[in-house]
C-alpha cells in the first residue's frame, strides 16, 4: 500500500469535517449578524418612538405654559385698566381680593421700576427679581421673571407697566402678580408617566424659571449645574447644549444622571426666551417597547435555537452513524488482530514517547513473557525485571530518542516469569506519530526456537568435529 495515497485518503474526511464546520459557523455568524442588525433596528425604532412621544407630551405642557402666560398678562392688562377707574382704596383692596380668588395667584404687587413693592394690605418690601426690569418697564414691555422674597419659596412674577400711579402714597410704575413654583407646576399639570416625568422651564443660560424635578437634586437654580454635578457629560458637551438652547433648537438626547439613563427633550418655549425641558428615565418611557423587544428577542432566540438544534441534531446523528461504523470497524480489527496475535510469537506494544505510558499491548504477552497485559499497562518497567540477573540489558533504554519514521533493533534474553524458562527475543522499535503525538511501536519477536535450533546445530557440529579428531588420533598408531 502506498503510504502517501493512504494519507490522502485519511485527509479527505478531515477536510469534509472542516468544510461542514466552516459552513455551520458561517450560517451561525449570518444569523447572529441578522439578529444584531434587527436589534439595532428595534433599538433605533424604540428611541425614535420614545422621543416622538416625549416631544408631544412636553409640547402640550409648553402650550399650557404659553396659555398661562397669555392669560395672566391679559388679566393684568384688564386689572390695570379697572384699577385706573377705581379711586377708593377699599374698593381697590376688594377688587384685588376678588381677582386673587378668581385667578389663583399668590400675591398682588404695586411695583416700582427699581423693584420696591407695596401690597394691597399696605405691606412694603423689595422684590428680588432675577432680571433687571427697569429698562423693560420704562419701555412699556411686559415682564416675566423669577423673584425671591424672604421667608417664601421662589416666585414667578408677571408684571405689566402702568402709567405712574400712587397707592397709599407709594409711587408705582407697574402692577404684578406672583405664583409659587408649585402653583405653576399644578396649573401646567406636568404629570406625564404617572408623575415620573421631570420638567424645567429655563433661560438659555440654564437659569431655572419653573422647576418640576426630583427632590433628590434639591432646589435647582441652574439646569447646567445639574448636568455638571450628576451627569457624565463633558464641559464641551454642556457648552454645545447651551448653544442649542440659545439658538432655540428643538431636539432630544440620551443622558446619564446618577447612573441612570434619561431622555432629555427640549424645545423653544413661545413665552419670552425660555426653553422647555423634559426629563424621563429611559426604562419608564421604553417599558412597553422593552416588553415588545424582550418578546421579540425570545421569539428570535427560540427560532435561532431551533435552527441550531436542527443542525446540531443532524451533525450528532451523522457523527453517531460514523462512530458506530468506526466502532464496528475497530471491533473487527481488534478481534482479527487478537486472533492473529494469539497465533504468532510476536508481542506488540504502543507507548507514548514522552511518558512511556502504554497505549496498547497484544493479548499474547502473558503467553510469551509470563506477565499480564494489566501489569505491562500499569508500568512498562516491569519488562526490565524479565532480564537475567547477570544481564546488562536491564539498565539500557533502547527506545530513547528514536526519530519518527526510523527504527532500532536489538536482541535480548528474558526469563519467563511463570515457567522460569530462558527465552530470547529480537526487538524492533519504531518511531511514529499518531494524531500529532509521538509514539513508539515495539515488536518483540520470540526467537527461542531459532536460538535452540542454532545451538543444537552448533553442538552437533562441535560433536562431529570432536568425533573426527578422535578417529584421526586412533588411526595414527595403527599406521606406525
Amino acid at each position: 500500500m502506498d503510504i502517501r495515497n493512504h494519507s490522502k485518503d485519511r485527509k479527505k474526511p478531515v477536510m469534509r469535517n472542516r468544510l461542514k464546520t466552516a459552513v455551520f459557523i458561517a450560517v451561525f455568524v449570518c444569523i447572529a449578524l441578522m439578529v444584531f442588525r434587527y436589534f439595532g433596528f428595534v433599538s433605533k425604532t424604540v428611541y425614535e418612538e420614545s422621543v416622538s412621544h416625549l416631544t408631544e407630551v412636553f409640547h402640550q405642557s409648553d402650550n399650557m405654559l404659553r396659555e398661562l402666560t397669555d392669560k395672566n398678562l391679559t388679566y393684568l392688562h384688564m386689572l390695570g385698566k379697572n384699577l385706573q377707574n377705581t379711586s377708593s382704596e377699599d374698593e381697590i383692596r376688594d377688587y384685588i381680593k376678588k381677582a386673587q380668588e378668581d385667578a389663583g395667584f399668590l400675591e398682588f404687587y404695586f411695583l416700582s421700576a427699581d423693584g420696591d413693592y407695596k401690597l394691597a394690605t399696605g405691606e412694603t418690601g423689595y422684590l428680588g427679581l432675577q432680571e433687571n426690569i427697569e429698562d423693560e418697564i420704562r419701555q412699556g414691555n411686559d415682564v416675566i421673571a423669577n423673584a425671591a422674597v424672604p421667608g417664601k419659596s421662589q416666585l414667578l412674577v408677571f408684571a405689566t407697566p402702568r402709567p405712574h400711579g400712587s397707592y397709599q402714597g407709594f409711587e408705582y410704575d407697574a402692577i404684578a402678580i406672583a405664583y409659587e413654583n408649585s402653583d405653576i407646576v399644578n396649573v401646567l399639570n406636568i404629570s406625564a408617566f404617572n408623575g415620573n416625568a421631570q420638567s424645567y422651564v429655563v433661560h438659555p443660560d440654564g437659569r431655572v424659571v419653573v422647576d418640576h424635578s426630583s427632590e433628590a437634586w434639591g432646589e435647582v437654580y441652574n439646569f447646567f449645574g445639574i448636568l455638571r454635578e450628576h451627569s457624565n457629560m463633558s464641559e464641551k458637551e454642556i457648552l454645545k447644549l447651551s448653544e442649542e438652547f440659545k439658538e432655540g433648537h428643538t431636539d432630544a438626547m440620551l443622558i446619564n444622571l446618577d447612573g441612570e439613563d434619561y431622555y432629555l427633550v427640549y424645545e423653544k418655549s413661545k413665552p419670552q426666551d425660555w426653553i422647555f425641558l423634559g426629563l424621563v428615565q429611559a426604562d419608564i418611557v421604553n417599558a412597553s417597547m422593552n416588553n415588545l423587544q424582550f418578546t421579540t428577542m425570545l421569539l428570535v432566540g427560540a427560532v435561532v435555537l431551533c435552527i441550531a438544534a436542527f443542525f446540531i441534531s443532524l451533525i450528532i446523528q451523522k457523527n453517531r452513524k460514523n462512530l458506530r461504523r468506526k466502532d464496528v470497524e475497530i471491533r473487527y480489527r481488534d478481534e482479527l488482530f487478537q486472533k492473529l496475535s494469539m497465533n504468532v510469537d510476536d508481542v506488540f506494544l504502543m507507548l507514548d514517547a514522552q511518558t512511556y505510558q502504554t497505549d496498547y499491548v497484544s493479548p499474547n504477552a502473558e503467553k510469551l513473557l509470563g506477565i499480564t497485559v494489566e501489569q505491562i499497562r500499569k508500568d512498562i518497567r516491569v519488562l526490565r525485571k524479565l532480564h537475567p540477573a547477570d544481564s546488562e540489558d536491564s539498565q539500557k533504554n533502547h527506545l530513547k530518542e528514536i526519530p519518527v519514521h526510523e527504527q532500532q533493533e536489538w536482541d535480548c534474553e528474558f526469563i519467563h516469569r511463570k515457567t522460569g524458562e530462558r527465552r530470547w527475543f529480537h526487538n524492533i522499535a519504531m518511531g511514529s506519530e499518531v494524531n500529532g503525538e509521538k509514539k513508539y511501536i515495539l515488536v518483540m519477536s520470540d526467537r527461542t526456537s531459532d536460538r535452540k535450533m542454532n545451538q543444537a546445530l552448533s553442538e552437533a557440529v562441535h560433536a562431529a568435529e570432536t568425533a573426527n579428531l578422535s578417529l584421526i588420533h586412533i588411526s595414527e598408531p595403527t599406521r606406525h
